[in-house]
């Protein structure tokens, strides 16, 4: 996600997804607060958990504990993410050694632990339909073929619907391409996964699709030990 971080490829299908070339080939923006397609630049230091996924191509993600970053499962299988720092291409990469789906959505288990000031923790609990999220990601700051963010965006977004996914319609923001895998927090903790819009046309106007962290809670829990935030 982008920070404004869920815009996918317009009318793009649910396997394609947010994702993104690698950055190594795209062109990064001129001016780190450049709206995605809205939203704002995250404070250095904001985002801690904030990871890179390079699988084939560019995601976003999120370190929810040592050894594991949440994404999503169309990003694709192994590859590296970067973390500990929260601007595009920098960090310290680690290696994926295994890769756990559940439908679009995916945890990446990593060859050595992620040394970062804090972790994303998760929630059980489903947030209510018209409740203010926060979205991220280092997603397109505009629309198709725009660059990625230079640094992790934020945008607040409004939930309209909590069956089988969690929708989020535009708020200051929303997601781009990049964006795929990036988290939609509420109240300080995971409740999703940006997959991509829901139909076409301009995509700061879309609604994005997460899948349900709370959905899943129990299939993290057994995946990865780690327990949901009370």
């Amino acid at each position: 996600m982008r920070l404004k971080v869920l815009s996918v490829i317009i009318g793009a299908t649910l396997a394609a997804g947010l994702g993104a070339a690698p950055p190594s080939q795209a062109s990064e923006p001129s001016d780190v607060n450049a709206n995605i397609i809205g939203g704002t630049t995250v404070p250095e230091g904001g985002a801690p958990w904030g990871a890179q996924v390079n699988s084939g191509g560019f995601c976003s993600g999120a370190v929810i504990a040592p050894l594991w970053v949440l994404t999503a499962a169309h990003c694709g299988r192994g590859g590296s993410v970067k973390v500990g720092s929260q601007k595009l291409g920098a960090g310290t990469s680690i290696r994926v050694v295994q890769d756990f789906t559940n439908g679009d959505m995916a945890l990446k288990k990593l060859a050595s632990p992620a040394n970062i000031a804090k972790y994303m923790p998760y929630s059980a609990t489903v947030p209510p339909i018209g409740a203010t999220v926060q979205i991220y990601g280092w997603g397109g700051i505009g629309g198709p073929g725009s660059p990625l963010a230079k640094s992790i965006k934020t945008a607040d977004v409004r939930v309209v619907a909590t069956s089988g996914t969690i929708n989020v319609a535009p708020g200051n923001g929303q997601a781009y391409k990049g964006d795929s895998g990036g988290p939609v927090v509420h109240n300080g903790r995971v409740v999703g996964t940006c997959t991509g819009p829901i139909g076409g046309g301009d995509p700061s106007k879309l609604t994005v699709r997460y899948q349900s962290v709370p959905q899943r809670a129990a299939w993290i829990q057994q995946t990865t030990g780690i327990k949901p935030a009370a």
